[in-house]
């Protein structure tokens, strides 16, 4: 998540930099704008995506663990 807000806060610098010194029409700085926030917002998708595997195998092996240490439990209550 850290990385995900660096990512952020250095695509806002960057829009406005690129609004304070762009020698473009506005129509064309529109587009580039729009190009470049979908490109990012397609990124910042993909970097979402990837963390959300992450947590689900995390909990997955949470999950497996827990069952196992129940199921060792259960064995020695029936020792």
């Amino acid at each position: 998540m850290k990385d995900l807000m660096y990512f952020l806060t250095g695509a806002s610098f960057g829009a406005v930099m690129a609004l304070i010194f762009a020698p473009q029409s506005g129509a064309e700085l529109r587009t580039k704008i729009h190009d470049t926030a979908e490109r990012d917002w397609q990124v910042v998708q993909e970097q979402w995506q990837t963390e959300m595997e992450k947590v689900h195998q995390s909990l997955e092996q949470i999950q497996q663990s827990l069952q196992k240490q129940e199921e060792e439990s259960e064995e020695s209550e029936t020792a």
